[in-house]
């Protein structure tokens, strides 16, 4: 629909609303007839097509979204070019004021969790139109902040102001960079969600880790470490799933606000923790020496609180499981600490503040090296050929290079699906919808994953988040819970304790031999060190073959032209720039792998 044709069509609905306007205000006119009768038609004649039924959903301009309005759920429209998300449109019946600080604070929401990719969101009901620029950290008490006053109009106004609307909100316009001046600019002092999320969680493990502290008085440093990250992400994991209405909306707000309560918040929490373990297995719910603790119910109602809604600007099923991922890498640049009094601080690591900060890898960066390590080694192959290749990140962190290997994984078999439908040996992989786009099961998915994706990491913490990273991945299209539990039997998610290892992935065993086994006459020596053996760890994927020609821990580096060996496939990643060596770890690595670290990153750069 072009200009003038829009232009008629708009004129159109303006009459039809003001003839009629004391009917479509009343409270029985709702949310849906106002989409189907006003909404729709506004954007479709700004050239946005809703009729895309030839094309397969995930290249659709126009994502609606057709279930019962709710306080958390996604948004009404996602518009796109090309596949990239541009902009928001939260839709509302016109009997609700749009000035009123819920529907503003949920439009807004949608959009900064984007992290600044699509931060402009509409908030309509035709009757009115609003524009918000939602690249900060909104705020439901503030509803007029990041409103764009010259696009705040009227239905009277549309036809006036056509040019306006045309030259910013058109798909042409669109397609031509309109929207870019309404975002602003990026620039250091932008507090971005990804910033936001990270000086909150860390407010969060500081309030846990002081708490836990306080009350629990035999715990150890590593065992308060562990508890507080287990706590943090059990409490992030749930409410993906509900944002993702894969579990009920405010399960996690409810029992932390129920009254009268029975015991304390927490041990209202275990029972959730215990059944979420038999639905899903996993790793994050397994039972815990965590969920014996001791923990006032304030700190936990506060954290619960501001991760839910209303006071939570997080949409979780609108973060991507990267985003999160980045955050986490720079939220394990420190650690919790004890101190004589047993009282807990939090300090940054010494390996971070001598590298001068957490660098996590930008996405185009991993997109581009698991395309060319990953995609050349699938390339032509059936699922059951994929199988059999493994892919490492020796030095994961919170799992960025294996989400980038895990989701190339699974859009290749979902394209391989598509040109093979017919092939009725491969129908438990995958399934259609009701657009006749091929999805993968949660089974293929989980297989996908146990199969093929393997890390490891010297902090315990890293390795955790990046298991948890990888199982959002898993759910980020969401799926039906029932069906699930049925064909995996209340194993939803795949036990990833055999592929994502902790451990120090350059030095093995053996540094304990000879002249260093004096180094370690107290655990506490041996627990630095973490040495890790390949070998020994991953055995059935250094025993797949006895040929071979692969380097100390097992990586092979040989074009796949060449190779019929024991060991990994695929290495992917980056080098642990921050690590700090002891002169004698250096000793053993010179003699072990006649190495200097120059040689080390130099390698690592050309896998």
């Amino acid at each position: 629909m072009n200009y003038k044709e829009g232009k008629r069509l708009l004129e159109q609905k303006v009459e039809d609303f003001s003839s009629n306007r004391d009917e479509y205000l009343s409270h029985t006119f709702h949310e849906a007839s106002a989409r189907a009768r006003f909404i729709d038609p506004f954007f479709i004649a700004l050239g946005w097509d809703f009729e895309q039924t030839h094309l397969k959903i995930n290249q659709w301009d126009v994502l609606r979204e057709y279930s019962d309005h709710s306080t958390t759920k996604r948004p009404d429209y996602a518009f796109r070019i090309n596949g990239e998300l541009k902009f928001f449109v939260e839709a509302k019946a016109p009997h609700i004021h749009l000035t009123n600080k819920e529907p503003v604070f949920q439009a807004k929401r949608y959009a900064f969790s984007t992290n600044g990719k699509a931060p402009i969101v509409i908030l309509t009901d035709f009757e009115e139109f609003r524009v918000f620029n939602a690249l900060k950290k909104p705020d439901i008490n503030l509803p007029l902040e990041g409103v764009l006053k010259q696009y705040d109009l009227t239905y009277e106004k549309y036809l006036a102001n056509w040019d306006l609307l045309y030259g910013h909100f058109s798909k042409e316009a669109v397609a031509d960079g309109s929207l870019e001046e309404l975002k602003g600019k990026l620039t250091k002092k932008t507090k971005t969600l990804d910033r936001e999320f990270l000086e909150e969680i860390t407010h969060w493990r500081e309030m846990l880790a002081r708490n836990i502290a306080l009350r629990n008085s035999d715990l150890t440093v590593d065992e308060l470490n562990v508890s507080v990250q287990r706590i943090l992400d059990r409490f992030i994991f749930i409410r993906n799933l509900e944002d993702r209405h894969i579990e009920p909306e405010g399960k996690l707000l409810s029992i932390a606000l129920k009254k009268p309560f029975k015991g304390s918040v927490y041990s209202n929490l275990v029972p959730l923790f215990r059944k979420l373990d038999r639905d899903y297995n996993g790793l994050l719910f397994k039972k815990h020496f965590s969920e014996n603790l001791t923990i006032d119910d304030k700190v936990l109602i506060y954290i619960i609180k501001h991760l839910s809604w209303p006071l939570s600007p997080y949409q979780f099923d609108v973060i991507e499981p990267e985003i999160l991922g980045r955050i986490y890498e720079k939220f394990l640049g420190s650690k919790i600490r004890l101190t004589a009094g047993h009282h807990a601080k939090v300090e940054e690591k010494p390996e971070v503040r001598k590298a001068g900060g957490i660098y996590y890898t930008p996405q185009y960066i991993v997109d581009y090296i698991v395309k060319h390590t990953v995609g050349e080694k699938v390339k032509g192959k059936t699922p059951e050929e994929i199988t059999e290749i493994k892919i490492v990140d020796p030095a994961c962190g919170s799992g960025s290079f294996l989400l980038g290997a895990f989701e190339y994984l699974m859009n290749y078999h979902v394209d391989w699906y598509g040109k093979n439908r017919k092939k009725r040996r491969y129908k438990d992989d995958w399934y259609e919808t009701a657009d006749g786009d091929i999805r993968l099961s949660v089974r293929k998915k989980s297989n996908i994953l146990q199969n093929n994706i393997f890390g490891v990491d010297i902090d315990r913490e890293a390795t955790e988040v990046s298991i948890m990273s990888l199982y959002l991945k898993l759910l980020d299209e969401g799926f039906d819970k029932g069906q699930a539990m049925l064909f995996m039997k209340g194993h939803i998610l795949p036990d990833m304790s055999s592929n994502i290892k902790c451990g120090n992935s350059l030095i093995g065993s053996d540094y304990y031999d000879g002249t260093n086994l004096s180094l370690f006459d107290d655990d506490e020596a041996v627990k630095k060190v973490n040495a890790f053996d390949w070998d020994v760890e991953f055995p059935d994927i250094f025993n797949r073959s006895k040929k071979g020609n692969k380097d100390a821990k097992g990586l092979d580096h040989r074009s796949s032209e060449n190779r019929d060996v024991d060991g990994f496939d695929c290495v992917i990643g980056n080098p642990p720039y921050g690590a700090m060596f002891e002169k004698d770890q250096i000793t053993y690595l010179k003699n072990k792998y006649n190495w200097v670290p120059p040689i080390i990153f130099q390698d690592r750069q050309l896998l």
